[in-house]
């Protein structure tokens, strides 16, 4: 059996093998799980050519796992120019593998799923975040933004409600896009944990340590809101006598603006900037000094770094949007876009170590029921649709 599936990562050519430029964690190894229930796997992805790679850039292509790269344009009118390319690209792939699976929402993918849906070909979604939040925070909200957000919310829509067999990430967004059969859709954590990401429950002693290390990981763009969380920080160190820190990992567009903002803030001193951090021991050893992760987010379908977080044993606060309340209870949610809402709950916790070591354990215990192993059942349930 030859899958065909889509992504949204950007990868780069270097000496005929592919590598994942983007933050996410997707390569080869990620691709082995797929592996398990086909005999090949084709990916359709956008690419260019580089000259050097980036030791943190991971290989895609390798055993059993094929890309055919699509164009890569960097302006709107590059990618209008080059729909006839990426058709036929699409078409000769499409003939050369007997399964179809799309990861939507994504423009490529939307493309791909159109091809399929006009070919009279059977495919499968996975759904992994809210297309039209997504791109009104990313990109604006003018009216040209709007209108294409609209339209490939709408497109997004129509091909899952085509889907031979549908997942979700979470319920929210299988109510957002619902699919009319019942019997043919999964709703499966995409957070990667494996057994050396598990951590444990932390004890109140902990809580005591000092400095009190907040910290946050994420693509730092616009709709990952961490403008609001370095506002929000600011107040904490108004209000509390206890050393506090905020520890930022990640890298992105909006990393410049954020050091800008400490630095007017007059908390400069207090705001770690880290960068990328490798997932693995790096951010597990990060992780696990730290007493508060906050997820500040406009828009998540999910919140993978935060069920990541949770599986190591850290009291959380989130904002309640998209799927995000599917994992977090009512005081653990503060309004998004709300450095003020931040602040009141985060100096709430800094001194209730009890409370801290409460919210531990419990998300710890959620974390676990989350795991691969528990997963496993609707994993293969969905495979077995998608390839039979």
């Amino acid at each position: 059996m030859h899958l065909l599936t889509t992504n949204q990562i950007h990868v780069v050519e270097h000496n005929g093998h592919y590598y994942n430029r983007s933050d996410a964690l997707i390569g080869c190894a990620y691709m082995q799980h797929v592996l398990r229930y086909a005999d090949t796997v084709t990916v359709l992805v956008r690419s260019r050519k580089a000259q050097t790679l980036e030791r943190r850039w991971l290989q895609v292509d390798g055993r059993g796992v094929n890309v055919v790269p699509l164009p890569d344009p960097a302006s709107l009118p590059a990618a209008i120019v080059s729909i006839p390319s990426m058709l036929c690209r699409i078409r000769r792939a499409a003939k050369t593998c007997d399964h179809y699976h799309l990861k939507l929402p994504d423009a490529t993918a939307t493309m791909v799923g159109l091809y399929l849906w006009a070919a009279r070909r059977r495919y499968a979604v996975e759904v992994v975040a809210d297309c039209r939040q997504g791109i009104i925070l990313a990109k604006g909200r003018g009216p040209w933004v709007r209108l294409a957000a609209g339209i490939l919310d709408g497109l997004t829509g129509f091909l899952i409600r085509r889907a031979a067999a549908v997942t979700y990430i979470s319920r929210y967004l299988q109510s957002r896009y619902p699919n009319p059969r019942p019997d043919r859709q999964w709703i499966i954590c995409s957070a990667q944990l494996t057994d050396d990401g598990i951590g444990s429950p932390r004890p109140m002693e902990f809580f005591k340590g000092s400095p009190f290390r907040i910290i946050s990981a994420g693509r730092l763009s616009p709709e990952k809101g961490h403008i609001h969380l370095v506002e929000a920080f600011a107040r904490v160190c108004r209000n509390t006598l206890r050393s506090v820190e905020l520890h930022i990992l990640g890298d992105g567009p909006e990393r410049s603006a954020l050091e800008q903002a400490s630095q007017r803030l007059g908390i400069a001193d207090k705001v770690l900037f880290h960068g990328f951090v490798n997932h693995g021991p790096d951010l597990f050893s990060m992780l696990d000094k730290a007493h508060l992760y906050v997820l500040p987010s406009l828009t998540e379908g999910m919140g993978r770094g935060l069920i990541e977080a949770m599986a190591r044993g850290l009291p959380c606060l989130a904002s309640a949007v998209g799927g995000v309340p599917e994992y977090l209870s009512a005081d653990a949610l503060f309004e998004p876009a709300n450095p003020g809402a931040i602040a009141d709950k985060a100096l709430a916790l800094i001194d209730n170590p009890g409370q801290l070591a409460a919210m531990s354990s419990k998300n710890f215990a959620t974390a676990q029921t989350l795991c691969p192993a528990n997963l496993e059942a609707a994993r293969r349930a969905f495979w077995d649709t998608v390839l039979h």
